[in-house]
Formats: C-alpha cells, sequence, structure tokens
C-alpha cells in the first residue's frame, strides 16, 4: 500500500484524512500538523506532543517527505542558492537573499517550465513534471532549519523554477501551511505569487489566498510580447490586463508588475509612455529588472542611466517605480538564471 504523504495537505485536509483512517480528533490532529511545520519534524519519532500510540499508527499508512539537499553555493553579496534532489531525482532551485532587515526566499513551484519564455533559462529544461505542495512547502521550512538562531525568512517570492499559476493544486494547500497559525506562521503579506499571465487561473488564486500578486510583463506592445513570452499566443496583452483590472484587490494592495528591460528592445522612453498607459486604472507598482547576462543568450542589459530614465518617467508621474538589485550573479542566482546549478557547482570546483 502506497503511503500518504501528509505534508501535501493543508490542516483541514489532515484533519479530516486522521479522522477517516485513525478516528483521531481534531486536537491531535493540530499536534501532528504543528509537529510537522513549527517543529519541522522529518520522522514521526521525532513528533514532540504526539503520543507514542498515534506515531505508531502513522508509521505504515503515512509518509514525511523532506527535500534532500545537495549542493548550496554562497555568492560574495550574501545571496545562497540552494539544490535540492526530490525523491524521483529530479532537482529543484531555492534562493535566499538577504537585503537590509528583509531576508527573502525565491521558491521553486515545477521542475523546470513550461511557459519557454525566451530569455529565462530555466525554459530550456520544459516542463519535466509538477511539484507537490510539500515540496514547494518544505523549502522554506527546511532553509529556516538552516538559519542561525533568531535569524528568519521575512518574505516569500514564487518566482524561482517553474510557473505557480500552472501548479495551482498543489501551491494552494502548501502556502496555507506556510500561512497557518499552526504551520510556519507566514502574514499574506509577505507572500507573492509571480505569474507569465494565465489568466484562467489569477481569479482562482485570488478567491483560495489573500497574498500578493506579481505579473512578468516585459513588453509594451502584443508583438514585442509574442517575440519572447509565447503565453501571449494564447493570452494576450489586453486580456491579460482585463483580467488584472478585475483582480480583487483588498484596500491598499497593488499588482506588481515585473518589467525585464533588454537593451534596444524594450527600454526606451516610447517604451515607458506605452507601459504608463496599458498600467491605467490598475493599482500598480512596477520593479523594473535590468536583464541578467549569461553565455546562452545573446541578450544585453541596458545601461545604468538608460534604466534611471525609464525609472524616473514613471516615479515623476507618482507611480511607484523600482529597480531590482541584481544579486547573486556569480552564482548565477539572479532572475532567469536558475536551472543549471549542478553544471554551475562543477566549474566553480
Amino acid at each position: 500500500m502506497q503511503k500518504v504523504d501528509i505534508k501535501a495537505m493543508n490542516r483541514a485536509q489532515l484533519t479530516r484524512w486522521l479522522a477517516d483512517e485513525l478516528e483521531v480528533g481534531p486536537t491531535r490532529a493540530n499536534a501532528v500538523f504543528r509537529a510537522l511545520w513549527q517543529q519541522g519534524a522529518r520522522t514521526f519519532g521525532e513528533m514532540e506532543g504526539v503520543g507514542r500510540e498515534l506515531r505508531a499508527q502513522l508509521e505504515p499508512v503515512a509518509e514525511i517527505r523532506s527535500l534532500e539537499p545537495e549542493i548550496e553555493l554562497a555568492s560574495d553579496d550574501g545571496t545562497r542558492k540552494f539544490l535540492w534532489k526530490l525523491h524521483d531525482g529530479h532537482t529543484i532551485e531555492s534562493v535566499l537573499i538577504p537585503d537590509g532587515d528583509r531576508l527573502t526566499l525565491c521558491m521553486s513551484s515545477q521542475v523546470g517550465c513550461a511557459m519557454a519564455c525566451t530569455f529565462c533559462l530555466t525554459g530550456d529544461l520544459g516542463l519535466k513534471r509538477h511539484l507537490t505542495a510539500s515540496e514547494i512547502a518544505n523549502q522554506p521550512l527546511q532553509i529556516q532549519k538552516l538559519l542561525p538562531e533568531g535569524e528568519r525568512i521575512t518574505n516569500l517570492v514564487l518566482m524561482g523554477m517553474g510557473e505557480p499559476l500552472h501548479n495551482l493544486p498543489a501551491l494552494v494547500p502548501a502556502l496555507e501551511n506556510l500561512l497557518d497559525d499552526h504551520g510556519m506562521k507566514f502574514s499574506h503579506r509577505r507572500i507573492t505569487v509571480s505569474t507569465v499571465g494565465l489568466v484562467s487561473k489569477m481569479g482562482e488564486l485570488a478567491a483560495a489566498l489573500p497574498v500578493n500578486l506579481a505579473v512578468s510583463l516585459n513588453a509594451t506592445t502584443e508583438a514585442q510580447r509574442r517575440q519572447i513570452m509565447p503565453i501571449t499566443k494564447k493570452h494576450s496583452m489586453a486580456e491579460l490586463l482585463q483580467a488584472c483590472r478585475d483582480f480583487p484587490l483588498p484596500p491598499g494592495k497593488r499588482i506588481t508588475f515585473e518589467y525585464v528591460m533588454f537593451r534596444g528592445f524594450n527600454d526606451s522612453l516610447e517604451d515607458a509612455e506605452r507601459l504608463w498607459g496599458l498600467l491605467e486604472g490598475i493599482p500598480a507598482k512596477v520593479n523594473l529588472i535590468p536583464y541578467n547576462e549569461n553565455p546562452h543568450r545573446d541578450l544585453k542589459r541596458p545601461d545604468d542611466a538608460t534604466v534611471k530614465a525609464f525609472q524616473h518617467w514613471f516615479v515623476s508621474r507618482g507611480m511607484s517605480c523600482t529597480v531590482r538589485t541584481t544579486r547573486g550573479i556569480d552564482i548565477s542566482a539572479a532572475c532567469g538564471q536558475l536551472g543549471r546549478m549542478r553544471e554551475q557547482a562543477a566549474a566553480r570546483a
């Protein structure tokens, strides 16, 4: 009999399963849940506050899956990149980014990615498979346990390998466990889910979770976006932007529009003016991401003056516009560079 991965369930699902399978009540179910997500128990024997009899009942029918750490690389700027081996031999990457009093974890949601954005190395892998809910949520859980006492991950961004909304059935329970007061107790204000624009799934995300939304736009015309983001053939920019206007936002929240800048392609002030017009009527902020050059692409990064002028165009008109600082470039941990960690580690050896 195949054992159940109990970390792939949210607390309500786990409570129902324990009641149905083992006739366990909610109080003891909560103790099991806390042992998994607050203690980080890796075996049933490690579960504190869970009786010996219940642990013995769980052993033959359930399993606690963890990620196997394979490689860790450290950048000169303090960024750390982790390669995790999964139970079937596939690997994923996570990136931990320190920035002042913020410690942000960039998490993966799939092995590879089906979106095939031309500028992203992860897309070269294709989609190998979706991550399970436990594989998604184990990333912050296991990295948190590696940190010194008193140091805590403050922010989670689903911007690593994969398109999060393409794996919504696993993403939702994973984030529910991270948000749960009996789990890792993250604030919904500190979790951001990024999408290339899976319009049909955006409403589902809003209905399921109160997290922040980031949309990877990267272009100011339909033709321009089609060149670099194949998803545009399925969902036009007009359709995507209307979905953003319809996206239910509580007071004070805005959608972040991520805009990767490529030299001579989408970095002109004419692009800035078009982008301004596209975002009309949307509570928005813009995050500019100067392209991170790599030997696998001919695309180039704009110079600093061009980026600054683009940013000034928005700021001078009253819209929040930030420039993402490139972090972890020496370990290929920057935006769009995940998926080749084994060969990168071998090259550094």
